[in-house]
């Protein structure tokens, strides 16, 4: 990784023009041109500046980025809570964004850390990131702390049990008398989906279950996914009596799609999802959720941030407690 002296090097700058087209310093004269050599040069050597001294010192006053991939979702509230609580206690405050794909979020990442808005950044991959995506925005190493996401080779994450969430909503339907489950899971690519979708299987197999690959429909995290998912299953001509998803708002999605087909919930079909929101309580019918603990996932992950910016390596842990609730509602009912 290169040094603010071999990108001023390379660009024929001195250092200090180097560091100020790279800050985004407008006070100084400079022409655009330059701006623009300096800081392609700097994207070519890849360099990111060293903001873990800065952290040391101003961790007082500082701050730290909270990237989610809806900042409208309300699945995250409770793990922003978490996670101003954590920072809180370190006098630091919380910047709340969302980030586009790469190139465009590799750019958006280095500029916020690069420009001084935050000390590092806590950082849930998106849906549609796979893992090359994922390894493109983290490129040069900026201090980040993935949240309830993992990245095979690369340390610092903090993750839910998610096998344990999904355990819990498939026991709970297996408990009801239900043998014929379906599975609205989250994309392949997601490590979540990928854990919750293992924790269903698991559960199901325990059981002498067997998993029907036509029961199960990748429908992603957002209600539109989680609508036209159970629309394609509702199609064929066998059904599920009970369906478990792996988010609360594809949740959503297939409780007002299973309303528009006249399919009933739960007299037809019982619905669990993983995670909890005030949405999910207050639908017609209520539905039943498995609630994660999502604040103490915020509270940990910046903790974790906070040590890294003081100088700790990084590593890889699972929120085991408090451990996932069931909440019981209007959406799952015995088998008939």
């Amino acid at each position: 990784m290169a040094t603010l002296r071999e990108v001023a090097e390379a660009a024929g700058v001195s250092k200090a023009v180097a560091s100020r087209a790279l800050t985004g310093d407008f006070t100084t004269r400079m022409s655009e041109e330059t701006r623009r050599r300096v800081r392609a040069v700097a994207e070519e050597l890849q360099y990111v500046p060293n903001h873990r001294s800065r952290a040391l010192r101003f961790a007082k006053s500082g701050a730290v980025g909270l990237i989610v991939p809806d900042v409208n979702n309300a699945v995250f509230a409770e793990m922003l809570a978490g996670v101003q609580d954590r920072a809180g206690e370190a006098g630091m405050s919380v910047l709340l964004s969302q980030i586009d794909p790469p190139p465009a979020g590799r750019d958006q990442l280095r500029r916020l850390v690069a420009e001084g808005r935050v000390d590092g950044v806590l950082l849930q991959r998106r849906e549609d990131f796979d893992d090359t995506r994922l390894r493109e925005v983290l490129a040069g190493d900026p201090p980040v702390v993935l949240i309830n996401s993992k990245l095979a080779g690369r340390a610092g994450s903090v993750v839910l049990d998610d096998v344990r969430g999904a355990a819990t909503a498939t026991r709970h339907l297996i408990d009801l008398g239900h043998e014929r489950i379906g599975h609205l899971a989250g994309m392949a690519e997601h490590d979540t989906a990928v854990r919750r979708h293992r924790g269903f299987t698991e559960t199901m197999r325990a059981a002498g279950l067997s998993v029907r690959p036509s029961w199960v429909e990748r429908s992603g995290w957002e209600a539109p996914g989680g609508a036209a998912a159970v629309t394609r299953m509702m199609q064929r001509k066998t059904r599920p009596t009970a369906l478990v998803v792996s988010s609360v708002n594809a949740g959503i999605g297939a409780l007002s799609a299973l309303s528009r087909l006249g399919v009933r919930v739960p007299e037809d079909l019982s619905v669990v999802a993983i995670n909890d929101t005030w949405v999910a309580e207050t639908w017609a019918p209520a539905l039943t959720t498995v609630r994660m603990p999502l604040r103490a996932l915020g509270h940990r992950a910046c903790g974790m941030l906070l040590d890294h910016l003081a100088g700790q390596r990084l590593g890889d842990v699972v929120v085991e407690e408090p451990v996932p609730e069931l909440i019981v509602r209007e959406s799952t009912r015995p088998v008939p």
